[in-house]
């Protein structure tokens, strides 16, 4: 398959899961499929990032999306009094983290310095999210709920956007880690197929853990119910059927589908739920 392929066998699959999201009644069905699409989408965009004319424009157009879409999370979520559910989707942010991480780590060439790249990279992400506590703890979250009615759950979706970090990101450390993987595994289908499937392994290992610090004792209706993420693995036969082609293309495609459709399923949930 291609990467245009695998785009839109992840377009799809998120549609999908997006649909179980914000639409009450849906069947679970759509979400199970829905895991494979964030690890598809990362795996296109390390092998987008790594092909690119222009890394830093690649990064500065991730970077961009963030901040558009932590706006318009905060838009979708004061249109609404008491939406169904709450929109905090902006996987534009993470994937910026990612690639932000390869290109430190492309900055050094020497082996010896690539702990600098390390180094550089979890500091960013620590003073950005200090960066991020320090404005949510000064007077300008009040002011934004006094004068434009803006939340301060809101504002921080703004300010996520803005200032995306491993810590306040989509999906979380756990999700920046999967993609550094992928970034690191991507040349070979055993690589990756090692690669992924530890990191599923241990994201497996991790949901049986939480699950024993919940006193969980219906394992069956826990793992295939309640947490499902570790589920991602079913997206690695389709990263192992890649064929290194690029396809049609379709660059924008996504930047323009996935907003259009979160505010569409945002607004249709909550019509069908009688909160609009």
């Amino acid at each position: 398959m291609s990467t245009t392929a695998l785009k839109l066998l992840a377009l799809g699959l998120m549609f999908l899961d997006h649909i179980y999201e914000f639409i009450p009644g849906i069947p679970l069905i759509f979400t199970i499929l829905g895991r494979i699409s964030a690890p598809l989408f990362f795996f296109c965009t390390v092998w987008g990032f790594h092909y690119t004319r222009s890394r830093k424009t690649y990064l500065l157009r991730l970077f961009d999306c963030s901040a558009l879409m932590g706006i318009l999370d905060c838009i979708l979520n004061q249109s609404v009094a008491e939406p169904v559910r709450q929109c905090r989707n902006n996987i534009f942010g993470t994937l910026f983290l990612v690639c932000l991480f390869c290109f430190l780590w492309e900055k050094w060439q020497e082996p010896k310095k690539k702990i600098l790249a390390v180094a550089a990279f979890l500091t960013i992400n620590e003073v950005v999210q200090l960066l991020c506590a320090g404005l949510l703890a000064t007077p300008l979250a009040p002011a934004m709920e006094s004068g434009l009615g803006i939340s301060r759950r809101n504002f921080f979706l703004i300010l996520r956007g803005f200032l995306p970090n491993y810590y306040n990101c989509e999906g979380g450390a756990w999700a920046v880690a999967m993609g550094v993987v992928l970034a690191f595994c991507k040349d070979s289908p055993k690589r990756v197929a090692l690669g992924f499937g530890g990191y599923c392994l241990a994201y497996f290992l991790y949901t049986l853990y939480s699950g024993l610090v919940m006193g969980q004792t219906q394992w069956l209706s826990y793992l295939f119910t309640g947490s499902i993420q570790w589920l991602q693995v079913l997206a690695l036969p389709w990263m192992l059927v890649y064929n290194g082609k690029r396809g049609r293309g379709m660059k924008y495609l996504f930047y323009v589908f996935y907003p259009a459709h979160i505010a569409l399923l945002f607004w249709l949930g909550n019509a069908v739920a009688g909160k609009i």
